[in-house]
Order: C-alpha cells, then structure tokens, then sequence
C-alpha cells in the first residue's frame, strides 16, 4: 500500500461513509508503518488549506477521523507538536470546521507522548478563538470530557496557567443547560474546585453552580437511562462545597432558598448545609454557625409538619455539632447556643416544644457527650428533685427517664459514659434506683403506669450500669430480687443482668443468682418461669454457666418434682438448646450424656404429659441434629431396636431421635419395624396428637429411605395394607397413605404415582371422597415442621404433571371433590407451570369458583386468579365474563362464603379495575350496581374492601384516568 494519493482523497471527500472507509485503512497503514502521517498531512493540504469551507471541514473530519482511530502510543512527540500547532491555528477557522477541530484535540490529548507543554497552548488557543457555549450540544459533550481528562492528566501545566485556565473553564460552563452535559460538569469539577487554586475567581467560580441551585428538571420518561432530578442535585450540592472559600456564599444561598415553600427546595437547602457541616472544617463555618442554626432552628423548633424536612434538618445539626466536637472551644460554643434555647423547654413533659426539645438536645449529645449529656442531664435532674416520687403521677417520669436512657446510650457509644459530672450523675441514678424499688413497698399496686415506670427505670439502668456505684448497685440487686420474687409483676431486665454480669460477675452470683436459685423451691410455678426467662441469657457468661445448668438439670431429672416444675425446667432446656451455638450442645451431651437421661426420663416417669414429653422430643431432635454423623448411627443403633411405638413415651422419644436424622445414616434394619408400627399406631389410636406424629415420621422415614429394590417393597407393603383398610371403608387409612405419597413425591420416587392414582380414584367414592380431596392437600401443603431432606428437582412439576395425567379426564366430568383436589395442587404449582397450561386449566378454575366448594379451595382459587390478574394475563382479560359474576356471587353475604373468601372476592374484583378501560366497561354497570350489597357486609373489613372494589370501578372509564 502506498501513500494516498489526490485524487483517492478527493474521492472520499465525497461521501461521508467513504471518508470514514478511507479512514480506517489510512489508521491501519500508518499503525502497520507504511507512511508517516507528515506524508498524509502533506497530501491532503490541498483540502485542509482550501480556500472552499466546505473542503476544509472535510479534510479536516478526515485527519480527526484519522487520529481517533490510531493507536495512543503510536505518534511520537515531534508528530505530535507538528499537529498541535496545526488544530491550533485551525480554531480560528469558520466555525462549521470546529466539530472537527474538537475530534481532533480529543484524539490528540489522548496521545500518550502528547508533550506536556502543548496542553496550555491548545487551551489558551481555544479559550481565546472561540467558546464551549457556541457549540452543539454533542460537541459540548466532547469538550466537558476533554476538560475532565485535562484536570486529571495535567495538573501541574493547567496550574502554571494561573487564572487563565480557571477564567476559560467558567466561561465553557456559563450558560449550560443540558442536565447530560451538566452531570459530566458536576462529576468532575468538586475535584478540581478542590485541588486547583481559583485565585481571585473563587467568587465567580461559585455563582456559575449557584445558579443551578435548586436543582428544577423532569426526566424524560422515555430515556431508560436518564439521569434523575436527585442524582443530578447530589452532585451539585458536591460542586457548592468543595473549596473552604465557598463556605459564606454556601450558607448564604442555604439559608436563602431554605425559605421557599417548595418542599424539593427546602430539602436541597438542608442537605447543603448538611454537606457544607461535613465538608469544610469547623473554624471555617464558625462564624456563620448562628445563621445555619438560626435557620434549622425553624425547622426544627417546634418542627416542620414534614417528617423529611424535620429529619434533614436534624440530621444536618448533628454534622455540624460532631464536626465540630474535635475542636472543644467551638464545640462548646456550638453547644452553648442550642442548649440555652432547648434546655427550659425540658422542664414540663407536657408542654407542646417537649418533644422537639428532646430530639435536638438527643442531636446535641450525638455531638458533643461529655458538655451537652451533663447539661441536660442536670436539668431533668433539677425537675425530677423538685417532683415528690410517693405521691406524683408517674407519666411525667416515665417521659423523662426514657429521655435520660437515650442521653446515656448516646454518650456510651461516643465512649464518654466516665467523663459525665459524677455529681450530676449519681444523684439521677439514685433517683432511678429508688424509683424502681418502689416494688419493695407492701403497698405497691402493679397498675399498668406503675409497670410502665419500673421498665422506664430499667431502660436507664441498663445504659449506665457500667458507672453505678458499688453502693448503688446493692440496691439494685434488692430491687432485682424483689421484682423476680413478686407474685404478679414479669417485667423483662435481662439486658441489666447481662451487663451486671459481664461487669460484676462476683456481685450479681451473691446477690442476684444464688438467691434466686437458694429459693427455688418455695416460689410459685410463675416464679419459677422467670427466674429461667432472667438466667438463661446469663448462661454463656462462663462464671455462671455450670450453676444455671445445675438448675435445669435439676428441677428436670429430681425424682418426686411435680409434672409443672419439670414441664418448666424441660421448656428451659429447650430454650437453651435453641439459644446456644452448634459447639456448647455437643459438649453439654458429651458431658451429661443428656441424650440418654432424656430418654431415661421419658420412659421411666409415670404419668408424664404429651406436653411434657413434646418438650423432650424436641431437646433430643435439637441435641441430636448437631452431632457428627457417627455419633448420630451410634445412638439409634442404641435406643432405636428398644422403641415399642405403641407407648406414648416411645413414640416421642422415636420423633426426637428420627425426625431430623441426617439422611445419610440408613435405617434399613429397621425401616420394616418402623413403617408397619407406625401405621398400626395411626390406624388403631383415637389420639390426634399421635397420630400426627405417626404420620409426620412415616412421611419423613419414606422421603430418607434408600431407594432399593428392598425399601421400595416394603413401602409397597405398607400401601397394599392401607388400601385393604381403605376398602373397610377406614377414613384413617386415606390420610396415612397420603402422607407416605407425600414423601415419596418430593423424593421424586416413581411409586408415588400409584398413590396419586389411588387417592384420585377415591375421589368418587360415597363416603371417602373428602378424605381423599384432603390427601391432595396433605401432599401439595408446605409443612415447616416437616424434615424432608431429599428433594427431586422440578418435584412440584412433576406432581403436577402426574395429577394431569391420573384426574384429567375425570376433571371434565365435573365432580366436585375431584376439582377441590385439582385446586390442593394447583397452590402448590409454580406459576409459571400453570400459565403453560392456562388454556387447560382456565376453565377448571372458573368452574371451581362456580360451584362454591368450602373456604379453603375457595380461597386458593382465588387467590391463583388474583395472581394472574395482577400481571394483567391475556387469558383472564379475555375471560372476564366468567370470572366477574363467580366474584360477585362470591362477594355477597352467605353462610358457604366465609369473610376470607368474600375479601379475596372483592379484591380480584378491585385488580381486575388494572384492565384496559375497554375490557371493563361492558361490566361496569353491573359491577357498581351487584357491589352495593357488599357495603352493608356485617364484617369492617369485607366493608373496607368492598369500598375499595366499587370505587375503582366507578372511576372505570372517568376523563381523568390514568
């Protein structure tokens, strides 16, 4: 390839796809060192030199197009001097030339052997020839971009340009009006406002962003991509303070636009302040502190009707105050100047200023704890003296100590607590102390404000426990004693305890924990239940874990302990077991053999309630769940041949062992034994709760069972027994076998097909056909309290697909019981498996609703649809003249249409309202019309819908719809 030649260049002039063609292969030739670009120069000088102007923007476009598509390594830097001076000179050309003139110098910047020198005298070229404002908006684009890259790239040439530079780049921004452009200028120019000096131009440099302040624009909604009216505010309120310099012109325009009626508008000025407190230090806006306050201070004091105003505005004081607090002059003075006017309105809880006073002295503590904790403090404690606690109604105090809690969390976090005045503090903590030992009087009447001022009191106890005195403290460990031991009162304060504990641990075991324990037994059963719910949270505190374990374990296993003392200290294991890490139970099981003593107790101790022994089953399913697998094979292998499930206490004991057994330890020995006593137990018991025990660890024994020829027959054993009494006509039997289909359906077993069948057959039969609807339900119905570990991919899918397939046809005969099932397992279908089969399945879910089936299926069906309706399906708009008269007849007050199914009704009635209008107004007269009778419903909330649903369709339709 040789050099380009006149006549090839004059004809890619021509066009510009041929320009950019001749372009591309240009960049390649001179990448792969065919030419040099002089030559290239020298041969299009004929079009860059033309006296025609048109010819000039051409060349020009050509050699720009050139460059951006060459490498930015590729020229040296004498190329690079010689195309400096070129795009120079050029920027005094007709101004139809400059869009390529931008190309060009956006492309040559880029060069990395650009020489660092060039930079100033491009700019000043630019700044002195022409304007960034006379240029499209494209282009504008080109130039921010350009500048951004500059700043970044040549901080130290762009300096020696003095106010040269800054003076071009206010110019290049005065005017711009393109939230685009304007996002670019924000993103960029808080860093170089920051870093370059702006000399004598900081004022101006200043106003060329005010004035965009506030922020005032509206998105396209058809741009995906548009920047939003909040974006773009942020990053100006950026802009406003990032030099010290701007600090008084910000406060100012602050202030200023923080009195206009506009919310967005005061929103913006706040959080410029809030900005300007994070921003610049604290001697810089010192001076202008009263003003920022003065102008929170109406919006805070006695507060904006608008929540976001009232917390911007407190969330930019509380900047300022904690900015300031690292400079203690100014902070004090800070301080001072709030205080004084939020301090006299702390003396009367009811006055109408309380309540803000509060949240700015809280703002003032955030700042500054130590100064402004012991001033506020002093003053609830000046109010508090001058009250007489025996006789005063306690809602007053009860307001302040919540106050003083939050005063000492607050100084707390800002690790201040040793600091505040022990003068003041001390004699407020004596006023709490003796406020909640007003418990200890003979007299003392539980009401429910008496109530309310002990947990005020104990919220303060537990942030300043950490600085009580050792004096104060025996108070109030009195005061804890009394308050476990009182016959009526259960007031929570573990969290003091807790913090006791971890402080005083020697302390809270002699007065507090021993004593509860040395009078265990001679408390009442409500006793009792507290001292568990206020130890157990003190358990992982080492010093008092064996003593409270010696408790539980105690009141569990002592022979001759009442069933309700043990029922107590059995729900304070459990408690425990739930409460503590995977590590503490394995230890306490290898240290007490608990499991064992567990088992022991169950069977041994005569009349033990099912209550009971629940709470035992569920500490053995808890303790064994975290063992190691070997340790978990050891113990059934060990306890499991010895259950006779037929007793109560086995049959708890087996629910502990087996239902959350880890489904690797195989129970093949005795899976035999287990399946054929549990079903023996369900089909003979009169007993529910055991019955449901039965049923959940058959449906568990089968989903974990290895899939073996062996397991599979003796699961078909079992079906063969459950369908011979089924045939007797046992109602039992149905359930049974719908649970043990249930595990095999969601282990994915293929016999769990042959149980589908067998319960859809039952579905026409005289007396068993509810049951067998029930069983679809069994099956679908997620139970949490279920362990079915092995789950087969796509299991609902399938289920789905096998009912089809079994009840389809049978479904178009129209029978009842049959479409109640066909509604069990469409809750429990994905979606998306439904709408696959919608044209199938549509007309089976009108007719459900057509035939008034019992609340549940009601429920569900409705509930299906809604979810359709609410996507705006094709299917269901183009069946509406089904489904409105089904939810109409619905709506209405009868005995079959419980209130659930009547406001699931109305609400499918209100989302059909989302429709297009046209789909709607063939039924909005009968609608409005069939709905009045639902606005006298006996129920509020069937009411409330109904209101809903007919103003909806009222508006269906109306000029100003949406």
């Amino acid at each position: 390839m040789t050099t380009p030649t006149r006549a090839t260049l004059e004809k890619a002039l021509k066009s510009d796809a041929k320009l950019q063609k001749e372009a591309t292969q240009v960049a390649k030739d001179l990448t792969a060192g065919v030419y040099d670009i002089s030559l290239l120069a020298e041969e299009l000088g004929f079009a860059l030199s033309s006296p025609d102007m048109e010819q000039r923007v051409a060349g020009t476009n050509l050699l720009s197009a050139v460059l951006c598509a060459l490498p930015t390594d590729l020229l040296s830097a004498e190329q690079l001097e010689f195309l400096t001076t070129f795009y120079t000179d050029r920027l005094r050309d007709h101004h139809n030339v400059m869009p390529a003139i931008i190309d060009g110098i956006d492309a040559m910047v880029h060069m990395k052997a650009l020489p660092a020198g060039n930079v100033p005298l491009i700019l000043q070229a630019f700044f002195q020839h022409t304007t960034c404002q006379s240029q499209t908006r494209g282009d504008r684009t080109k130039l921010f971009n350009i500048f951004k890259y500059l700043t970044l790239t040549f901080k130290e040439e762009l300096t020696t340009m003095a106010g040269d530079f800054v003076y071009g780049l206010i110019n290049s921004i005065d005017g711009e009006r393109d939230p685009r452009n304007l996002e670019i200028i924000f993103s960029f120019m808080p860093d170089f406002m920051a870093n370059y000096p702006l000399l004598h131009l900081a004022e101006e440099m200043f106003e060329i962003f005010a004035c965009y302040f506030p922020i005032d624009f509206n998105p396209s909604k058809q741009d995906p991509t548009a920047i939003t009216r909040d974006q773009l505010a942020a990053k100006l309120t950026n802009c406003l303070v990032a030099n010290n310099e701007f600090a008084e012109w910000t406060v100012v325009l602050a202030v200023e636009k923080l009195e206009s009626e506009l919310l967005v508008a005061k929103l913006d000025s706040i959080e410029l302040l809030h900005q300007a407190a994070v921003k610049f230090p604290p001697s810089v806006l010192e001076p202008h502190f009263d003003q920022i306050w003065q102008a929170l201070k109406a919006e805070t004091f006695p507060g904006a009707d608008n929540e976001d105003i009232l917390k911007a505005s407190l969330k930019a004081l509380g900047a300022l105050l904690e900015r300031a607090a690292h400079v203690p002059s100014i902070s004090h003075s800070y301080q001072t100047s709030v205080l004084g006017v939020v301090l006299p309105q702390l003396s009367d809880v009811n006055q109408r200023l309380f309540h803000p006073a509060t949240a700015i002295a809280l703002v003032c503590v955030a700042g500054d704890a130590p100064f402004a904790a012991d001033k506020i403090l002093n003053s609830f404690l000046l109010k508090l003296q001058a009250t007489d606690l025996g006789t005063s109604p306690p809602d007053q105090r009860i307001k302040i100590y919540q106050i003083v809690a939050q005063v000492y969390k607050l100084t707390a976090l800002r690790d201040s607590l040793q600091k505040l005045d022990t003068t003041i503090s001390v004699a407020l903590q004596d006023d709490v102390i003796a406020a909640l030992r007003l418990c200890e009087r003979e007299d003392f009447d539980a009401k429910q404000e008496d109530l309310e001022l002990q947990k005020a009191a104990l919220s303060v106890l537990n942030e300043c426990a950490p600085v009580l005195s050792e004096a104060q403290r025996a108070l109030v460990y009195k005061a804890l004693v009394q308050l476990i031991s009182h016959p009526t009162i259960d007031l929570d304060f573990t969290v003091l305890t807790v913090g006791l504990g971890a402080l005083q641990p020697v302390e809270l075991q002699a007065n507090f924990i021993d004593i509860s324990i040395r009078n265990f037994e001679i408390f009442s059963n409500f006793i009792k239940r507290k001292i568990y719910s206020n130890l157990l949270p003190l358990l992982p505190q080492m010093a008092f874990t064996q003593r409270i374990l010696d408790l539980v374990m105690t009141q569990m296993f002592k022979e001759g302990n009442p069933e309700p003392v043990r029922l107590l200290a059995l729900e304070a294991l459990n408690t425990l077991l739930t409460q503590e890490d995977q590590r503490f139970i394995v230890d306490l099981q290898q240290q007490s053999n608990l499991l064992h003593k567990l088992i022991e107790l169950a069977q041994q101790t005569e009349d033990l309630t099912l209550q009971s022994l629940e709470q035992i089953a569920g500490a053995l399913s808890r303790i064994i769940q975290q063992l190691p697998l070997s340790e978990q094979s050891a113990i059934i292998s060990e306890y499991l041949p010895g259950l006779q499930l037929q007793k109560s206490a086995d049959l708890y004991i087996a629910k502990g062992l087996l239902g959350y057994l880890h489904k690797d330890i195989s129970l093949d020995d005795h899976f035999e034994r287990l399946l054929s006593d549990l079903t023996q137990l369900s089909l003979s018991t009169e007993n529910e709760q055991l019955r449901v025990i039965a049923h959940h660890l058959l449906c568990s024994l089968v989903n974990k069972m290895q899939n073996s020829t062996e397991n599979r027959g003796k699961v078909k054993q079992i079906t063969e027994q459950l369908k011979k009494a089924i045939k007797a006509g046992d109602v039992r039997a149905v359930e049974i076998l719908a649970w043990v289909g249930k595990g095999l359906v969601v282990a994915g077993f293929d016999e769990a097909a042959d149980i589908v069948g067998d319960l859809s057959d039952l579905l026409k039969h005289p007396t068993l056909s509810t049951a067998a609807a029930l069983g679809f339900d069994i099956i679908a119905a997620e139970y949490p309290e279920l362990d079915l570990p092995v789950v087969k991919f796509l299991y609902k899918q399938k289920f789905f697909h096998t009912i089809m397939g079994k009840m389809g046809n049978k479904l178009a005969d129209y029978c009842v019981h049959h479409l109640k099932a066909f509604v069990y397992v469409l809750k429990a279908t994905p979606q998306a498996v439904i709408k696959l089969n919608i044209e199938q399945l549509g007309p089976l879910l009108f007719r459900s609703l057509e035939e008034h089936n019992e609340a549940q299926s009601l429920c569900i069906a409705l509930g299906i649809c809604e979810s359709f309706v609410q996507q705006q399906d094709a299917y269901f708009q183009a069946h509406l003249g089904h489904l409105i008269p089904s939810c109409l007849e619905l709506s209405k007050y009868k005995a079959q249409h419980t209130m659930q199914v009547r406001i699931a009704a109305l609400q499918l009635l209100y989302d059909i309202t989302k429709y297009p209008t046209f789909a709607l107004l063939p039924h909005k007269v009968d609608v409005t019309l069939a709905l009045a009778a639902a606005l006298d419903d006996p129920k509020r909330l069937v009411r409330n819908t109904a209101v809903q649903a007919r103003n909806a369709w009222y508006l269906v339709g109306a000029a100003n719809e949406d």
